[in-house]
């Protein structure tokens, strides 16, 4: 593997991600198309599944698994052998986003988002601990790998495509375009968290009275992730204001330091991701006739409609980290005093 450039340098840890899953998914692949164990899609066996896969027979989804991974394993030699040209780094982006954003489900929001509540309310005496480990099953760990994979396969075609195209604009029309989206990044998440602090303090926000007594006993968990979600939001505001580029005064040790532009970026671009697939899924059901929710959710709009927006929040979130990072690494923005 060349390794003499930085850039090429930069590419070893996606490159040695995406070749292990690659070897690894390709043998699984085969041995759930043709009907060994373990095959983590099929939501009727391992529980309320909502990926593309989900409803598919194992042998098809094996087939597509070894399909992918047949992609994947491609474009990560040619990146091992330089730099992508476009075709490849094409296909690298849109494999990636098939693994990371349009493939998984719910479940990795729920990991990242509901395990620490759910911690919290166990110690607390408000939930069992065995519905934890609910949540830290193979079909879960599952969405975890391949959404590491197709994290990888994005960061190989975009580190090229934006090596071959010309640097956007100007800081100003970045940071134009990162309030707009950060505005929708914001908003998204205040409208969750009104629906689920008004059930927590007995205001039925969009619902019925009886649907809300029927889910009290779940109203702190709602009201724990609507809390994450409030701080990711003021967090969010970071991208386009000055404390999101130099460290505010009250970090120890960091106070007044240039924050790297990097870190609050990949940040954003990190949790956009299970936001995004998270509200797909839900988009998904809602379309096909599906639940979505608790049971007789159905006609409670509070209870669906604020998924509904995830998509856009997602969406919204990864545009402002992109604006945000253009911003802070464009020549001008740099040069100034």
């Amino acid at each position: 593997m060349n390794t003499s450039a930085p850039g090429s340098r930069r590419t070893i840890v996606p490159v040695l991600i995406i070749v292990v899953w690659s070897v690894s998914y390709l043998a699984l692949g085969l041995l759930w198309a043709f009907g060994g164990p373990g095959y983590p899609f099929d939501a009727g066996r391992t529980g309320a599944g909502g990926t593309l896969l989900d409803p598919l027979p194992a042998a098809v989804g094996g087939g597509l698994l070894v399909m992918s991974a047949l992609v994947a394993g491609a474009v990560a030699v040619l990146a091992a052998r330089g730099p992508l040209n476009r075709a490849p780094a094409v296909v690298a982006v849109v494999a990636g986003a098939i693994l990371a954003v349009l493939l998984p489900d719910v479940r990795i929001m729920m990991t990242a988002g509901y395990l620490p509540v759910m911690l919290a309310a166990a110690l607390a005496g408000q939930a069992e601990f065995s519905m934890i480990a609910t949540m830290l099953t193979w079909p879960s760990v599952n969405l975890l790998i391949l959404m590491a994979a197709g994290v990888s396969l994005m960061l190989l075609g975009a580190r090229e495509l934006i090596r071959g195209s010309r640097h956007p604009g100007s800081p100003a029309g970045a940071l134009r375009i990162g309030w707009y989206a950060t505005a929708v990044a914001v908003a998204v998440p205040v409208v969750y968290a009104v629906t689920r602090f008004g059930w927590l303090l007995g205001v039925p926000v969009g619902i019925s009275d009886q649907f809300l007594a029927d889910i009290a006993e779940i109203t702190p968990i709602g009201a724990g992730l609507s809390t994450l979600g409030l701080l990711g939001a003021v967090l969010t505001l970071g991208l386009v204001r000055p404390w999101g580029e130099n460290w505010p005064r009250w970090v120890p040790f960091l106070r007044g330091l240039p924050i790297p532009a990097r870190f609050p970026a990949c940040s954003a671009l990190a949790a956009s991701l299970p936001i995004t697939s998270a509200g797909l899924m839900y988009v998904r059901k809602k379309l096909t006739g599906e639940q979505v929710g608790p049971a007789g959710a159905a006609g409670e709009l509070g209870a669906w409609l604020p998924e509904m927006l995830w998509p856009l929040w997602g969406t919204a979130l990864a545009v402002a980290a992109l604006a945000y990072l253009a911003r802070r690494r464009h020549p001008a923005h740099a040069r100034r005093p």
